[in-house]
């Protein structure tokens, strides 16, 4: 019995061998078609390789946090660093044109055809559109402080103005009222001497008193 478990054993490989067999292809379809759609090279998936040759024609451009994954042959990988190629390709590292001396592979390469975009010449592009949107985003910025700063002032001197004018206004109402103030009392003054007025002249021409005495 113990043998029959043996054999069998034997000849059911391990899940985790055939899982790891699974992701080697898929791994090995995607940087192959990756390197005829950017290259126009044809590269059979079981030829491709992580450290190519300059007679391969390609070689890989990787950002330096993903440079471990091609240290090594691409059948020695683990599962997780399959993924990561697979996930990898045009974004963390891609295919670029090598220079060799001869080229023997399968396919059309043309060593004077104009290479497409290199990767490293799109981060660089895109950092130069960052700096230029960086600097657009600080002289934005200086506007708006610049803006803030000119609305602050403005307000600042309306509301000293409106101050001001309220100041002059209560001044003004005060005299307004002062003003009137005297005005009565002239008015009032004005009538009373109207009213003496007659008097006086009523005792001018008949005064009622001689030199010898009352009349």
């Amino acid at each position: 019995m113990f043998s029959c478990l043996w054999l069998k054993n034997m000849a059911t490989p391990r899940q985790s061998n055939v899982e790891r067999g699974r992701w080697r292809m898929k791994c090995r379809d995607r940087l192959s078609q990756h390197i005829e759609e950017r290259l126009g090279i044809n590269i059979p998936p079981s030829q491709v390789r992580l450290q190519s040759t300059r007679n391969d024609g390609y070689a890989w451009q990787v950002l330096p946090e993903k440079q471990h994954l091609f240290s090594k042959n691409l059948s020695d990988h683990s599962v997780g660093a399959y993924r990561d190629l697979c996930e990898g390709v045009g974004v963390t590292f891609e295919a670029v044109r090598a220079t060799p001396e001869s080229y023997t592979g399968q396919g059309a390469f043309n060593p004077t055809e104009p290479a497409p975009p290199s990767f490293a010449s799109r981060i660089n592009e895109l950092q130069v559109q960052n700096d230029y949107l960086n600097q657009q985003l600080n002289f934005l910025k200086f506007q708006l402080e610049a803006e803030i700063k000119l609305r602050l002032d403005v307000e600042e001197r309306q509301k000293s103005a409106d101050e001001r004018f309220n100041h002059m206004r209560e001044k003004f109402d005060a005299a307004t009222r002062r003003e009137g103030h005297f005005r009565s009392l002239a008015l009032r003054y004005s009538q009373g001497f109207s009213k003496m007025i007659p008097i006086i002249n009523n005792l001018q021409e008949d005064p009622g008193i001689t030199e010898e005495g009352y009349l």
